[in-house]
Order: C-alpha cells, then structure tokens, then sequence
C-alpha cells in the first residue's frame, strides 16, 4: 500500500510540474497546444477538468487522513503535519489544472459542448 502511494505520489508531482510548465500564460498554453483545433481543445480541457478532481480528492483524502493522525498522534506530530502539507500541495495543484482547464474552455466556441 505503501509503494502505491508513493507511486501516485511522485506521478502527481511530476504531472504538477508539467503543469506549471504550461502555465506561461492564460490562452498561450491552450493555443500552443492546439491552435484552432476545436477537438483538441475539447478532450484538453476534460482532462484538465478530471485531472482538477482527482487532486482535489487525492488532497481531502491526505486531509481527512491528518484529521485522523491528529486525534490519534496529537495535531503537532511529524505526520499530521506531513500529511497536511501533502494536502495543501495537492489542493494548490488541482486549482492550476482547473485553470488550465478553464483556459482551454474560452477557447472553444461557445455553442460547442464540452
């Protein structure tokens, strides 16, 4: 379980860098990536879009575990602390994927369903 955890973790964090490595502005990134190409943009922006709620879940499940370490541990113990900024890093990380997603959105024609 363990390892599994650490694999997701370390796919997540080199997803996130990725992710900032896109950013460089706000229609940049989608136009860069796709220029016109409305079905490019589309299948973009879903994954941005299920790429924000993965991260979101992942960063309240490391909340809920820091919850629960705090009543057993104490709430300054080494892994509250450790799971909170897990936490914190994954919230951080799902907001740019939603940007990116929203990015990616304005650029598609407003009557094109995504």
């Amino acid at each position: 379980m363990q390892l599994s955890r650490h694999m997701t973790l370390g796919f997540l964090i080199s997803v996130g860098a990725v992710i900032l490595g896109c950013a460089s502005g706000p229609t940049t990134a989608a136009t860069s990536i796709c220029g016109s190409d409305y079905a490019c943009l589309k299948q973009a922006t879903s994954r941005y879009r299920q790429q924000a709620m993965q991260l979101s879940a992942l960063a309240e499940r490391y909340e809920i575990d820091a919850a629960a370490k705090a009543q057993e541990l104490g709430q300054d113990a080494e892994q509250v602390k450790r799971q909170r900024e897990l936490a914190k890093q994954y919230w951080s990380e799902a907001q740019q994927a939603d940007e990116l997603a929203q990015q990616f959105r304005r650029q598609l024609p407003h009557n094109m369903v995504y």
